[in-house]
């Protein structure tokens, strides 16, 4: 229990052969014996940096033993006896509906919402409980479900299931709650919920309002560059803006690797403007960086 590089993993199973059956009984009883004096930690206390050296070690060795004895209801409590996060409930809940405990599975699931529903949803535990409730017939509970995980920590994968649920009447909402959001420059997970208000317009297609909300609300630079990709065709002006951003830091970062990326992306703008104006910017970026000589080259 105590090696460093898990050497005795699996002994018991790996060792099944040699240890016999008065082995492998010795082997469960001392097990069970050192998992006795481990403390239980039931959901709502949370930190798994505090589990006790051994739990991981000492689970898999009594889960052996309890799937050698078809026991399903000794793996749950095993899986049971640390719920110190979301994600333990999650694995908790995989696990029962593997067995074909999908009552149970759907138990675990919403109680894992409930002990930590102060925090921030834990968007996979989220997922495959609508999935369960969804199997259930109960979509009253599933969008309502989706719209409080949403509210607390907006996410394209959240909208897209709302989407499917409400249709437009759900779009509105969801927009409705990321302009808000935007104006108190509030984050949505890893980015901001104004990255997220473009992004979604932009899977809706409507680029006018993406466009709009790019100027009102301080998105990053790479919403930016997401946004004119998606729609260069129909807003060549804006599209250039960005992509002539875009070439300034390219040339600011210097090095060839930067020049010949800046390089194909002038290329690529020509396609968006006259020739003569195509011309004029290059002659432009040419007065202005006339001293690195290396994209200078790459001009012609």
């Amino acid at each position: 229990m105590d090696g460093d590089y898990d050497t005795f993993g699996d002994a018991a199973q790996l060792y099944a052969d040699v240890l016999g059956a008065s082995g492998l009984a010795e082997y469960n009883r001392l097990a069970a014996k050192a998992w006795e004096k481990l403390p239980q930690r039931p959901g709502g206390v949370r930190g798994d940096d505090e589990v006790p050296a051994g739990f991981e070690r000492l689970t898999a060795v009594l889960d052996f033993f309890a799937e050698r004895a078809g026991d399903v209801d000794a793996r749950i409590a095993l899986r049971a006896h640390n719920l110190s996060s979301a994600w333990r409930y999650l694995e908790l809940a995989q696990f029962c509906q593997s067995q074909g405990r999908a009552d149970e599975a759907l138990r675990r699931a919403e109680e894992g919402l409930w002990v930590f529903e102060d925090g921030q949803s834990d968007e996979q535990l989220v997922s495959f409980t609508v999935k369960l409730l969804s199997k259930a017939g109960r979509k009253e509970d599933v969008e309502a479900l989706l719209w409080r995980a949403f509210e607390k920590a907006p996410s394209l994968e959240l909208y897209k299931q709302l989407r499917k649920l409400g249709g437009k009447t759900a779009l509105e909402r969801v927009i409705g709650i990321l302009k808000t959001r935007s104006a108190g420059k509030e984050r949505a997970g890893w980015f901001t919920s104004a990255d997220l208000l473009v992004s979604i317009l932009m899977e809706e297609k409507t680029f006018d309002a993406a466009w709009a909300a790019a100027r009102e609300h301080k998105v990053s630079f790479g919403a930016k560059v997401a946004l004119a990709d998606a729609s260069k065709a129909a807003y060549p002006r804006e599209a250039l803006e960005v992509y002539a951003e875009q070439v300034n830091q390219f040339v600011s970062t210097g090095g060839n690797r930067a020049y010949a990326e800046a390089a194909k992306l002038i290329a690529r703008m020509a396609a968006l403007q006259s020739a003569a104006e195509q011309a004029a910017y290059v002659a432009t970026l040419k007065v202005r960086h006339r001293q690195k000589r290396n994209f200078m080259k790459l001009l012609g």
